[in-house]
């Protein structure tokens, strides 16, 4: 999907976040999607967190919305990704899942895309050059579990079929993202549906104005990560993605913004691989 790099400390974090969320993406294929459930594979091994301020059935709860006990099977799919933002408006990607390898090694763990339309016309040959190694994975999965401070992890507020959690970013993640300075002024709210046990949303927000040095001020930031269970998928995964920035450089100050919506999935039964290969084992330090 359409990566967004500003070289802002508050959009950092969004960017990383919204990597993990965006930058994993394919596209519609045409083929019947079979009335079974398509076959898949887990993408991970399982993850053991602490979580010292949750109770063993909250715990159980995130652990089985979060996928961190690696149980659901994702399959090869397709689909559209659609976006707006400071840079670009109507910017719209298809991704194809393709069983060939890439020439280029960075793109061997990539699966295919193609960019359709740019506000509303066809991209120009050095936009297509400028986002040729682009790609994502089989699927729109955010791994929160490399982001968010599970140790920190708690509950604030229950209704009758959702609980909302809350908790910060992992500060390595901050660091290696270079926006340590917002380590703690950065609220992390998870909401998962009760019911399903299903992750619903994971929003990121500034609790307060931040100034990480002389010459910026942030004045205020939110991302919103919502989820949904995609039939043809057959497991919860990221549709919709909202961010906004208002930050001041010096004398200016400028509102950065970015919205995405992913759609139209296909996942046919003949691009399902017959085996899985070795999960890819999740970093515990």
């Amino acid at each position: 999907m359409n990566v967004i790099r500003h070289a802002v400390i508050a959009t950092l974090l969004v960017a990383s976040v919204t990597l993990g969320a965006q930058e994993q993406s394919n596209d519609l294929n045409n083929e019947t999607v079979q009335a079974s459930a398509p076959r898949g594979c887990p993408s991970v091994l399982p993850f053991e967190v602490d979580m010292p301020l949750l109770d063993a059935a909250d715990q159980a709860l995130v652990r089985e919305a979060l996928n961190l006990d690696a149980t659901q099977l994702f399959p090869v799919c397709a689909f559209y990704a659609h976006s707006n933002s400071n840079r670009n408006k109507d910017w719209i990607e298809q991704y194809i899942p393709s069983d060939e390898i890439a020439p280029d090694p960075k793109d061997q763990d990539q699966v295919g895309w193609r960019l359709l339309s740019i506000e509303g016309r066809e991209p120009k040959a050095r936009e297509l050059s400028r986002y040729e190694h682009r790609g994502g994975t089989l699927y729109p999965e955010s791994t929160l579990d490399e982001l968010v401070d599970f140790s920190a992890l708690k509950v604030i507020e229950r209704e009758p079929h959702r609980v909302i959690f809350q908790t910060k970013p992992l500060s390595q993640f901050l660091e290696e993202n270079r926006a340590k300075q917002l380590d703690e002024h950065v609220v992390t709210r998870i909401v998962i549906n009760s019911d399903t046990r299903r992750l619903e949303q994971v929003s990121t927000a500034l609790d307060s104005e931040v100034r990480p040095n002389a010459f910026m001020k942030v004045y205020a930031f939110k991302q919103s990560l919502n989820y949904s269970f995609v039939p043809e998928v057959g497991e919860v995964i990221l549709t919709e993605l909202d961010m906004n920035a208002d930050v001041k450089f010096v004398v200016v100050r400028r509102n950065f913004y970015l919205s995405a919506r992913i759609y139209d999935f296909s996942c046919p039964e003949v691009l399902q691989p017959q085996t899985c290969p070795e999960p890819e084992p999740r970093d515990t330090d």
